[in-house]
């Protein structure tokens, strides 16, 4: 006899989705409850442990933790660079510092606020740029210093001696060879003028400067109660200061920096 040959069975059985982990929920959980509003109540929180000092030492960390990530979640977008180590080449050579120096064009926009849109809020906005990019970023040079009284004072004496010089963004890094020159890569997008009203990265620092200061409000809300007539947005955005591309950006001969040019 020939023996019957068994079949396969199908099954029919129905698989659950497999759970996510912590990290999953937290994840998922964090872009719902990325707002502004969160992040306000977030630093009303701080403010509240601030007065208690060293007495919630771990729930200070996560908490610190939390306004970090909804922060990102909220301001780094926008076009802003971001180098991680996968972006960069394996390392080769010695470690090495190196500067550059990114002049600002104070002269062709003297009234503009290049020092404040560099810094933003509490200096945040530099410290963002500095985490991207994995370097040191400071602002020297005539008119980088608050007080003007002490800038004139300190002016020639030793250790001031870039308060001669004209206002420029001093970038520097320290990593192996193969990796220090592709970190020198400032956001020249912050030494642009925008026209009134298309500055996403001022509106950008005016919200969290208002998140901060617990003074935040939805603007569509703000919208509803006080509408704008597109006529006056159309006449403010007129009355702005000429846009400077990134293509005025080139190198200042013999010096290796990059500066501003009115070559456009």
């Amino acid at each position: 006899m020939v023996g019957k040959t068994e079949q396969p069975e199908t099954s029919t059985e129905t698989h659950d989705e497999i759970p996510k982990g912590p990290t999953e929920q937290f994840n998922s959980s964090l872009l719902q409850k990325a707002t502004p509003e969160y992040l306000q109540e977030l630093l009303m929180d701080k403010k509240q442990l601030q007065s208690m000092p060293n007495s919630f030492k771990h729930v200070e960390l996560i908490l610190e933790k939390e306004i970090a990530q909804v922060r990102e979640r909220l301001f780094h977008k926008n076009g802003s660079i971001q180098m991680s180590n996968t972006d960069l080449p394996d390392p080769s050579g010695q470690i090495v510092t190196l500067q550059r120096k990114v002049y600002i064009p104070v002269k062709e926009n003297p009234t503009y606020n290049f020092v404040g849109r560099l810094l933003g809020p509490r200096g945040l906005t530099a410290k963002q740029m500095e985490q991207d990019l994995g370097c040191k970023i400071m602002v020297r040079g005539k008119g980088s210093m608050r007080d003007k009284r002490k800038e004139d004072q300190n002016r020639g004496k030793p250790n001031w001696e870039h308060l001669q010089e004209d206002l420029h963004v001093l970038v520097s890094v320290e990593d192996y060879e193969s990796r220090a020159e592709l970190r020198l890569q400032p956001n020249y997008r912050l030494l642009c003028i925008q026209p009134e009203g298309a500055d996403d990265v001022k509106k950008q620092q005016l919200m969290e400067l208002a998140i901060i200061n617990g003074t935040y409000r939805d603007p569509q809300q703000q919208h509803s109660r006080h509408p704008t007539s597109s006529a006056t947005a159309a006449s403010s955005q007129h009355s702005s200061p000429s846009p400077l591309s990134p293509n005025m950006l080139d190198m200042r001969k013999g010096s290796g920096f990059p500066t501003c040019s009115r070559g456009y």
